[in-house]
């Protein structure tokens, strides 16, 4: 039979959980700027936006608080860092050198930045992000933290990224995290704590433990990873130090716990790093009323890297077997208790047709663990994963854009209408493409621009022309800009039946890139902008056989110019991009047509040069009035394998 009382109740209570879990545990501080906070109603702990540590900034609350009904209540007088000197932190340290932060001080040798976050703390749902970079061998280095806390979590979880900026001398690089913990819960706790490495099954290398001496209340630095290790000490920031105990026995022998007012941490380790190499530690701050819980909630939820309700294989069972410190002192000698791994990806970078690829190879590292936390020697495999790949022709794509514009930017000597004025006659044009190329790009074209024409007698005009142009190019992966502002003068002369047409002109072009490569470290972006100059002239001469069919040869030389620029963006990634200096120079063969009916102008053109660029185009006008048209007009260019086609619409209008 169901009992509808405990029913009720168990629907009530979940009702109530499922409400909580609505609520965001991360904020940004509003008592103290620059600060975060993480909050529900077991956990409160400040992330100190100078250090990337926990605190608020030296002795300012919230440090690390702890309650253990569950009801928010946090009495400041029991903070777990904020008394005395409030000293977490985390140190890296890269062929012999350490680098430290930690809130005692707002000591930042690793300093804070937006890097890929746009915001020095990101504040996401339950989880804040804080970014730190700096200078090793004179390469950029940069590390992040995740900081998250479920919403009925009794545990912070933390994953740290670092990016090597620059292979390390002796290809070993440490990181450690670590904390004094003042575990004061109730009357007789003092900053002198209880201090154990290991826990049941859970090896001596993944979890550090203090205890209150008199509540027994616990706190803990714990971790999953097999690169690991845990250590207790006096006080020392060095990344590769936390690797075991400083407490002797009687006969000197090194034992895994003790009474002090010491520091308690963890040590990762990798090896063979090189530039490009984003080396990541899974770890927790785990609190509790005793070890065994602490540890039992952490567990459950899968805290630092683990998987929920699960242990990793090499590990034992693990039981209540009383405060840490009482089962570490009935504890025999280190045994055998599985085998550990280690992975490290190494990422390299090649170019080849227009293609950036990022390939990687994964290397895993295997040994045996013991009971006390010490290793056996490892061995290592390794296996070459999935690539990632991005294009890098943006650039070159706008500078065949760049090339067809300016080739069919010539003289027409067939236009019409235009607004008489005392100097001559004045053409405004406004136009609309969209283009597409061969190479999974795709455009669009706006230009305006002003012609005007001065008749020096009937047979010989000078024009002058004032446009602008831009471009939005998009691509797999890319987004480019293309623009340009161009003048020029062009000369028209008749004789009989041949007209000639001289061009002089001169632009400003400016290229911006963005592109990424996805799926690698989150679809980083990277970017260019760059200036150049292109200086042209023409010549072409059409042989009015009829007013229908007018055949034509030509010539042109033109110099184009752009900047060397260095993209920004992702170290490994962005790119030296080389100065273009190119002269081109051709001679060309063509035909047009043109027919009136009613109307409607029909035209089409078509050329080819010696040096391969086929142009043909085809377009449709509507006379509005004699001096208003509007057109539509098909182009297409081909040049060895660029294929551009484009479908435009133009305006001209006498006002």
């Amino acid at each position: 039979m169901i009992n509808n009382r405990s029913g009720f109740l168990a629907a009530f209570t979940a009702m109530l959980l499922s409400t909580t879990a609505l609520a965001d545990t991360s904020s940004l501080s509003t008592a103290t700027s620059g600060m975060g906070v993480l909050e529900n109603d077991y956990v409160k702990a400040g992330v100190n936006g100078t250090t990337g540590t926990f605190g608020s900034g030296n002795n300012t609350s919230p440090g690390l608080l702890f309650d253990s009904t569950g009801t928010g209540t946090f009495n400041t007088s029991y903070d777990y860092l904020t008394p005395g000197s409030p000293f977490d932190g985390f140190s890296v340290k890269i062929d012999g050198t350490n680098y430290t932060n930690n809130n005692s001080g707002n000591q930042a040798q690793i300093t804070n930045c937006d890097c890929h976050m746009g915001e020095t703390m990101f504040d996401g749902t339950n989880y804040l992000i804080w970014g730190g970079e700096w200078s090793h061998g004179g390469s950029t280095w940069e590390i992040e933290h995740t900081y998250s806390l479920g919403a009925t979590s009794q545990y912070i979880d933390i994953t740290t990224s670092i990016t090597a900026g620059s292979s390390a001398s002796n290809s070993t690089v440490y990181f450690g995290r670590f904390i004094d913990p003042d575990a004061r819960a109730a009357d007789g706790d003092s900053s002198a704590t209880d201090n154990v490495l290991g826990y049941s099954g859970i090896p001596d290398s993944n979890v550090a433990f203090s205890e209150a001496t008199t509540s027994r209340y616990a706190l803990g630095l714990y971790s999953t990873n097999s690169n690991v290790d845990a250590g207790i000490t006096g006080w020392t920031t060095e990344a590769d130090s936390y690797t075991d105990s400083k407490y002797t026995d009687s006969d000197g022998n090194t034992v895994n716990y003790g009474t002090g007012d010491d520091t308690i941490g963890l040590t990762w380790v990798w090896t063979g790093v090189e530039a490009g190499d984003i080396l990541t530690a899974d770890y927790s701050y785990i609190f509790g009323p005793s070890a065994f819980e602490a540890a039992d909630e952490a567990i459950d939820g899968g805290a630092g890297g683990g998987t929920a309700g699960e242990t990793p294989e090499s590990w034992g069972a693990v039981e209540d077997v009383g405060s840490a410190t009482e089962a570490a002192e009935s504890s025999s000698g280190p045994t055998v208790i599985g085998a550990a791994t280690s992975s490290l990806t190494r990422h390299t970078v090649t170019e080849s047709d227009g293609v950036q690829t990022v390939g990687r190879v994964k290397t895993t590292s295997v040994w045996d663990v013991y009971s006390d936390g010490t290793t056996g020697t490892a061995s290592a495999t390794t296996e070459t994963l999935p690539s990632f790949a991005g294009r890098i022709d943006q650039n070159e794509t706008m500078e065949e854009l760049n090339y067809a514009f300016n080739r069919n930017n010539l003289t027409n000597p067939f236009k019409k209408g235009g607004i008489e004025t005392s100097l001559g006659t004045l053409y405004l044009d406004v136009g609309y493409s969209k283009v597409n190329f061969a190479a999974d790009y795709d455009a669009n074209i706006k230009n305006v621009g002003g012609l005007l024409e001065i008749p020096l007698n009937s047979d010989l005009t000078v024009g002058i022309n004032l446009n602008k142009m831009g471009s939005e190019i998009t691509g797999v992966n890319s987004s480019s800009e293309f623009s340009k502002v161009y003048g020029g003068i062009g000369v028209t002369y008749t004789y009989g039946k041949l007209i000639s047409t001289t061009d002089f002109g001169i632009a400003k072009t400016e290229y911006r890139t963005q592109r990424e490569i996805p799926e690698f470290y989150d679809g980083v972006i990277n970017g260019s902008e760059a200036e150049g100059k292109d200086f042209w002239g023409k010549q072409r001469v059409y042989y009015k056989a009829s007013d229908n069919i007018i055949p034509f040869i030509g010539a042109g030389v033109g110099k184009y110019k752009r900047d060397a620029v260095e993209e920004a963006g992702f170290f490994l990634t962005k790119r030296d991009i080389p100065a273009l200096s190119e002269t081109e120079k051709y001679a060309e063969a063509g035909v047009r047509a043109e027919f009136d009916i009613s109307d409607f102008t029909l035209t089409g053109q078509a050329s080819y040069s010696t040096d391969k660029y086929l142009v043909a185009s085809a377009g449709v006008a509507y006379n509005i009035t004699e001096n208003s048209s509007v057109g539509v007009t098909f182009n297409k260019l081909s040049h060895e394998d660029t294929d551009i086609k484009s479908l435009g619409a133009e305006l001209n209008i006498k006002f």
